[in-house]
């Protein structure tokens, strides 16, 4: 908490908290602080968090520059990497460090060799199939403790397949399935076990009015499409869907079950469907959806973009920053008011970026408020009350060692309270990354938490901690 003493802090969140519509105009403004921090030249492609040196220290890529985190204090350029382009972060060949695969030409898979710097992997994963690749996630979707590649294709101008690599655990990748029928248009691809049977399934967002893929995982790497099936494609009845930019996967009412929220583009016309807010309806309705964008109260905008969640207030409730691309247009934050009501935070806070995918939240200075990158700058949560965690979790053995597919659940308020849900995943919005380390808002709940871990393989870990710190957690089980 910044500058606040234990007490004032829960007599403010309550006054927060109660304060119904009127709270989102009390947010304060965010500071621009990227020259501050010396991120000068920061890029506005994407941005990912992600700890490259395994320090504790997450660090920043923009999709040119690698920028190493200096303790939470600045940042400082990374001269002559080999990393570059809009990509992928997890650590393939599980050696403890975090590695990069880009689709672009052709795909490249650049292994990290310490020290800042990375080589290309010549031959190590097939050369893609598709014409134009525009997205690509790590996840161990054959449940062997080994990531593996799942990369979309978009247009060029006709649509593009998908294709998934399958990790043979000696350094090389092999094809294990592409798209079968008629290809798709996909812009961003969003992971989570949303069906918490502890195997990774996957989101596909497709732009061009077609529909969304929601691939179900069978846990050994088999995936059916369930979209139509369990809500999540998007038809509005007539044919056409959204124009879908980036999709993100996160527990939007603290109730212990993943959503996902649709990052929809969408033209003037009412058939084109506009952006969505699902809510995952759990295992007595099969783990379904029901959308509930009706009711949650988001100001539409022609170019909506790439959107991403995170707890900016320290409530314990998923917040949503959104992008937009048109001239005009111009990015939004919604605070979350709980029950899938969203209040909009005048001038987001001082963020409103024209004109832009990028958005990605970070806890980067490990002080317990999310930062935001956009639009070629980090801006800093001015603070608010309300404690916190922040949990690292590291695999092993059968799990790989970047955790990406494990959530993380810690209940607040009794039985009848809140069921905080984070997960660890590669892909947010369109191409970009959120940090592995989950960060908690847990309100006015100052006591010691208990952390429900769902590991990838069904696999779990219950760890008590205090609160207002950053925890790391490491796999024990077989």
């Amino acid at each position: 908490m910044r500058g606040l003493n234990r007490v004032m802090a829960i007599v403010l969140g309550i006054v927060l908290i109660s304060a119904g519509n009127s709270w989102a105009q009390k947010v304060k403004p965010w500071k621009n602080i990227t020259a501050k921090v010396g991120l000068q030249g920061l890029g506005g492609g994407s941005a990912h968090w992600i700890d490259f040196d395994a320090d504790g220290w997450v660090d920043l890529f923009d999709g040119g520059t690698l920028w190493h985190n200096q303790q939470g204090k600045s940042f400082k350029k990374v001269e002559s990497p080999g990393v570059g382009g809009g990509g992928t972060w997890g650590d393939f060949d599980g050696d403890g460090k975090i590695d990069f695969y880009t689709p672009g030409g052709g795909g490249r898979l650049l292994k990290n060799m310490g020290g800042g710097k990375f080589k290309h992997l010549e031959g190590a994963v097939p050369k893609l199939p598709m014409a134009a690749p525009m997205c690509a996630v790590w996840g161990d979707f054959s449940g062997d403790g080994l990531l593996d590649l799942y990369v979309g294709g978009y247009e060029a101008p006709a649509y593009q397949i998908d294709v998934r690599y399958r990790n043979q655990g000696n350094g090389t990748f092999k094809e294990v399935w592409r798209t079968k029928g008629a290809p798709n248009p996909a812009r961003g691809l969003t992971t989570a076990d949303f069906d918490e049977d502890g195997d990774l399934d996957i989101y596909v967002s497709n732009y061009r009015l077609v529909p969304n893929f929601l691939w179900q995982n069978d846990g050994k790497g088999n995936l059916a499409n369930v979209s139509k099936a369990f809500g999540t494609d998007g038809d509005g009845g007539l044919g056409a869907w959204g124009h879908t930019i980036g999709s993100c996967f996160g527990d939007l009412d603290s109730d212990g079950r993943i959503d996902i929220f649709v990052g929809n583009f969408s033209h003037p016309p009412a058939y084109q469907d506009r952006p969505k807010f699902l809510r995952n309806l759990g295992k007595a309705k099969k783990f379904h959806f029901q959308d509930l964008s009706g009711q949650a109260g988001l100001r539409w905008q022609e170019s909506y973009a790439s959107p991403a969640l995170g707890d900016f207030d320290n409530d314990g409730l998923l917040d949503l920053f959104f992008t937009t691309v048109y001239p005009g247009d111009k990015s939004v934050l919604y605070h979350n008011k709980g029950g899938f009501k969203f209040a909009e935070v005048p001038g987001a806070a001082g963020m409103d970026r024209p004109q832009t995918y990028q958005a990605s939240w970070a806890d980067w200075d490990n002080d317990g408020g999310l930062d935001l990158v956009v639009g070629g700058g980090l801006y800093q949560n001015p603070g608010h009350p309300g404690h916190w965690i922040k949990v690292r979790l590291v695999g092993s053995g059968p799990v790989n060692t970047t955790a990406i597919g494990a959530q993380v659940r810690i209940r607040v308020g009794g039985e009848k309270g809140r069921v905080i849900t984070r997960q660890v995943t590669t892909g947010t919005g369109q191409g970009n990354q959120a940090d592995a380390a989950m960060h908690f808002g847990l309100g006015d709940h100052s006591g010691e938490v208990t952390l429900e871990i769902l590991w990838p393989g069904n696999r779990r870990q219950s760890v008590k901690t205090p609160v207002d710190r950053v925890v790391t957690v490491k796999f024990a089980g077989k």
